[in-house]
């Protein structure tokens, strides 16, 4: 196990030892070196305060400091180091008024699930209080302590049950599961951000068509437009989104870059829409979305059991023909109609309707054609 540690997160706990305090690495981290993986982030526990350890980290990024944690910049990324700490009140449904401690034990019990409340040191080895390691081998996601408690502590935990078993494929215990669906509704008091994340980790788990039915209810709370999926295995985040729902409004309700959400709003428009063996059809189409898109909506198309290869051949083909489907193959362009007199709004529409010629056969696409053309435009 200690093999898949790298150098830079053992120096940190060195270096917080050498100074007289306790460390382990802790949660996600030591749940994922049991089942063999190499973690994406490194969490330390500590005794040692915020304060001090910043003096011990002079190059400390901050972080959260308010709630213990200052990160540590290594080769790998950010290690997070957070003092030992107990929660307390929670303000709303989500963050807790904290206090630190001393000890390992009162930290590791404010913690979620039990897989993700083991800690391990190089030395000690692993620390397994609330039996994780039972849990893991059973592939079972647990509450540590009451789960009414917990959720009622930190509503995002019931999001992060979810993401588990649909990542993970981990089952949960009847009394998690049942304290979690009682307290869905608590998910709404959660900022939308947060809401999010988790149900983009969910969406795209490798296992949410076999637990769509263990939490259809909290589905129905935070996305009632989701159906029950087929099992797929799609990388791309739009296509996915565009495969699993029928109505773009679903978009609004996800934190997306500005590129995805309008990629998988055009592939869900078009998810309906049927496409025909015809050149002049797949140009009109490749004209409105433009080819990047249209490839998307012919794998999109596939996954939904279509036929595609009609389609990509005569895409393939329009595209070695160097036929012109968008205006910037159109042969005039916007100055040369400026210089024959044309001004404005009437521009734009005299080169859409050239386009729209041109795509269906009816006028070649030379210069000289389409200057006829936009001279008779310019008579009606």
């Amino acid at each position: 196990m200690i093999d898949l540690i790298p150098s830079s997160v053992l120096e940190i706990l060195e270096a917080l030892e050498r100074a007289g305090h306790r460390a382990y690495l802790v949660g996600g981290s030591v749940r994922d070196l049991l089942m063999h993986k190499i973690p994406k982030d490194w969490d330390i526990c500590t005794s040692s305060l915020p304060e001090q350890t910043k003096e011990i980290f002079p190059s400390h990024i901050a972080l959260g400091e308010r709630y213990g944690t200052i990160g540590v910049k290594v080769e790998e990324g950010i290690v997070e180091v957070t003092t030992f700490r107990q929660e307390e009140k929670y303000l709303d449904f989500r963050h807790p008024e904290v206090s630190f401690v001393q000890d390992l034990q009162t930290d590791l019990e404010r913690r979620d699930f039990t897989i993700n409340a083991m800690a391990y040191h190089p030395r000690e080895g692993i620390i397994d209080l609330f039996d994780g390691v039972q849990d893991l081998q059973n592939q079972v996601l647990r509450c540590v302590g009451d789960g009414g408690v917990r959720f009622q502590e930190d509503a995002l935990r019931i999001l992060r049950l979810v993401r588990f078993s649909c990542t993970l494929g981990f089952s949960p215990q009847s009394h998690t599961l049942s304290w979690a669906i009682h307290h869905r509704t608590l998910i709404g008091n959660l900022a939308k951000e947060r809401i999010s994340q988790e149900l983009l980790l969910i969406l795209q788990g490798e296992f949410l068509d076999q637990f769509f039915e263990t939490y259809c209810e909290i589905f129905a709370e935070v996305l009632p437009k989701l159906r029950k999926p087929k099992k797929r295995k799609i990388r791309n985040l739009s296509l996915l989104l565009a495969y699993l729902f029928d109505e773009d409004s679903v978009l609004d309700l996800l934190c997306l870059d500005k590129e995805q959400k309008k990629r998988a709003r055009v592939l869900i428009q078009y998810k309906r829409h049927k496409i025909s063996a015809d050149s002049i059809e797949i140009k009109l189409l490749l004209r409105d979305i433009g080819y990047d898109y249209f490839m998307a909506l012919i794998e999109l198309k596939k996954l939904l059991g279509e036929e595609i290869k009609m389609f990509y051949r005569i895409a393939q083909q329009i595209m070695i023909d160097d036929e012109c489907f968008c205006l910037k193959d159109l042969k005039i362009k916007g100055y040369e109609l400026q210089k024959m007199g044309f001004s404005g709004v009437k521009i734009g529409e005299i080169l859409e309707c050239l386009l729209e010629e041109v795509i269906r056969g009816e006028t070649p696409n030379t210069l000289e054609a389409l200057r006829q053309r936009a001279i008779y435009f310019s008579r009606i």
